[in-house]
């Protein structure tokens, strides 16, 4: 805001005797200082937004890494950078990689990613310098979902099974008779896992914020256990913004005139607020 308001800095200021003239090194630092956190701004808004899903969280931190990195080493737009900022930027690496490696030791993150359709495990091949690092995750993150959610599919088709049994009791003799005839043909367990991961990615129109969440809802009966899994992953923030934000609500609710709601009656009126 500062660089575009510049003239009417430089004017305010040369009114004021008492404060120090801006100089035109102050602008260039100014400006430089702008284009090494520009990129922040952009990113801190994507996971301040309402619901940020969590499988953003590893292609941020790519990012990231990409931008300090060329910030350090003064590449390409970063190639003027005054020392001291550079100086500052190495520091910040320091602290990325305190977080970074803590991401990398969680497969909650992986797993979130790997179930965008629009994405899988192919950014990690692509992003990481060890193709088979990034097969070692893709597999790791296939064996968890194999294990974590084995029954899913034995669950989804006997109670398929039992619809049919109950939609059978009106159905005629002879329609009972052709479905005992034709020989049932169920997916191998486990199936469903495996034909995700090999599949090509989806091309998806996510116009809408909640685009991912909805796909796995059409999803859930043609692939029961990857569905099983999205329900339980995708469900984690992606950073604690909505819930200070929705601690922020509370206080606002819970005003001077209504210091007497009781939790269940302001529970209510939030998921209420929240669902409008």
């Amino acid at each position: 805001m500062a660089l575009k308001a510049k003239t009417q800095i430089n004017q305010y200021i040369h009114t004021q005797s008492d404060l120090p003239q801006f100089t035109g090194d102050d602008w260039r630092r100014l400006s430089q200082l702008h284009q090494v956190l520009a990129p922040f701004y952009e990113l801190t808004g994507l996971v301040s937004e309402k619901r940020p899903q969590i499988s953003i969280a590893i292609p941020i931190y790519y990012k990231l890494h990409n931008l300090l990195n060329q910030e350090a080493q003064k590449k390409g737009v970063f190639a003027d950078l005054d020392n001291d900022i550079v100086d500052a930027i190495h520091h910040g690496l320091i602290k990325y990689q305190k977080y970074y490696t803590f991401m990398d030791n969680t497969d909650a993150y992986y797993t979130a990613l790997i179930l965008d359709p629009r994405v899988k495990g192919d950014i990690l091949l692509h992003k990481l310098s060890d193709n088979e690092a990034g097969q070692m995750i893709i597999n790791t993150i296939r064996e968890n979902i194999h294990e974590q959610y084995r029954h899913e599919l034995v669950d989804t088709q006997t109670s398929s099974t039992n619809a049919v049994l109950l939609d059978n009791h009106h159905n005629s003799i002879e329609m009972r008779m052709l479905q005992r005839l034709t020989p049932i043909v169920q997916k191998p367990a486990g199936s469903d896992i495996d034909d995700y991961f090999s599949s090509p990615r989806v091309p998806i129109d996510t116009s809408h914020h909640e685009w991912l969440s909805r796909w796995w809802y059409t999803q859930r009966n043609s692939m029961p256990q990857m569905a099983a899994a999205a329900r339980d992953y995708l469900a984690i923030p992606a950073s604690e913004v909505d819930v200070e934000r929705l601690s922020s609500g509370g206080r606002d609710l819970l005003g001077l005139r209504r210091h007497s709601l009781n939790a269940d009656t302001m529970r209510m009126l939030m998921l209420m607020d929240d669902i409008i």
